[in-house]
């Protein structure tokens, strides 16, 4: 398949790279890991709503773009190129959530800045996913009571509202719970790079009965699998500028004589990266037009997708730390802001593992299906 971005994505990706590299330089992001957590200035911010970024993948009729998944992809490869930390990328998460969810009152809040969402789905027990889910939501009175622990919320210090997911008796539940509801503790959980995160611990935590999301489990699935395509989007533009900065130190960089670049051994290991890059952005926009089309295999192709980046997002910032030298890991050189990036994001939605786990699941179901046809 010839898959092109359109003339409005390549505009986008272009006034998207621009405005980063001109509001959100690298120098603001060490700046930022200096006073965790990392957030992007207020002003920024604003321009970021301003822009619409947040409902670029929304429908035009609920105040957004009606870009779908692949352009949300888009702006997410930017920010991990651009190193932009939260609240970005937990509130575009947030919007795709409140879409495939259909609640268009949450999702017009988040587009228009007047509330921040983040979506809270792991927790502890060593794995992913909604499968994996054990906090309760009990049926009360008053609507629903709540009771367990999150991880790994991103942005869930500063949000207004938690998009909690939960088992209730007839299934998975997505539920809105105010931010500063009575038995919520929310404690900080510091990463490597510098942003974000908490843990979220909930002891009969009750949220009325309007507080459920429609769309069923459902809409709760496709909306952790738009999640996690824009979490490998994101590994994928930064793993992309940390190949392009060590190929520009390749060819500045003289030993014996000549560029580092002009070795053998640099550059096949710099065109091995860049293979498996291309491998993984076509399999990124290839989940993403199956998530827009709801492709039956789309679950399938957003876990190799995410499968594939994990371990070449690695393997890209590896790369260029080691060709950097010694001086790679110094705070003046950009390649270490990548890698706290990169390592933390394998770390959200799943690791190789577990998503190549997935698509050997999908794949024995189809053999199977196959197999009890006519």
């Amino acid at each position: 398949m010839d898959f092109r971005l359109s003339e409005e994505q390549e505009a986008l990706r272009e006034v998207a790279r621009d405005f980063l590299a001109a509001r959100w330089p690298a120098d603001k992001m060490r700046a930022a890991l200096d006073a965790q957590p990392a957030l992007v200035d207020d002003d920024v911010w604003k321009e970021i709503v301003e822009m619409g970024w947040l409902g670029v993948a929304a429908p035009e009729a609920s105040g957004g773009i009606g870009g779908g998944v692949v352009t949300a992809a888009v702006l997410a490869e930017e920010a991990g190129r651009g190193i932009l930390p939260g609240p970005f990328l937990s509130s575009l998460t947030a919007a795709l959530a409140a879409e495939s969810c259909g609640d268009d009152v949450l999702l017009g809040e988040i587009i228009e800045g007047r509330s921040r969402v983040a979506l809270a789905v792991e927790e502890p027990g060593g794995s992913w996913g909604p499968d994996a889910v054990c906090l309760a939501a009990t049926p009360c009175d008053e609507g629903w009571s709540l009771s367990g622990t999150k991880i790994l919320v991103r942005d869930g210090q500063e949000a207004d509202v938690l998009l909690v997911v939960a088992r209730a008796p007839d299934g998975l539940a997505l539920l809105k719970v105010p931010a500063d509801v009575p038995g919520l503790a929310r404690n900080r959980m510091l990463l490597m790079d510098g942003q974000s995160a908490s843990e979220l611990v909930l002891e009969d935590v009750r949220v009325g009965s309007d507080a459920r999301l429609g769309g069923g489990e459902g809409g709760l699935l496709e909306a952790y699998e738009k999640a996690t395509v824009l979490c490998a989007a994101d590994l994928l533009g930064s793993a992309q500028a940390s190949l392009e900065l060590a190929t520009e130190y390749a060819k500045e960089r003289v030993q014996f004589g000549r560029p580092i670049g002009s070795f053998q051994a640099v550059s096949h290991r710099l065109a091995d990266d860049l293979m498996k890059l291309e491998i993984g952005r076509s399999l990124l926009y290839g989940a993403s037009l199956a998530l827009d089309d709801r492709r039956e295999n789309a679950s399938a192709l957003v876990s190799a997708a995410k499968a594939w980046l994990n371990e070449a997002a690695i393997a890209a910032v590896e790369s260029a730390l080691q060709i950097h030298g010694g001086v790679g890991f110094t705070w003046e050189y950009d390649v270490h802001l990548h890698m706290r990036r990169v390592r933390c994001n394998v770390a959200c939605h799943g690791d190789a593992d577990f998503h190549r786990d997935r698509v050997a699941s999908h794949m024995d179901a189809a053999l199977a299906a196959e197999g009890s046809g006519p």
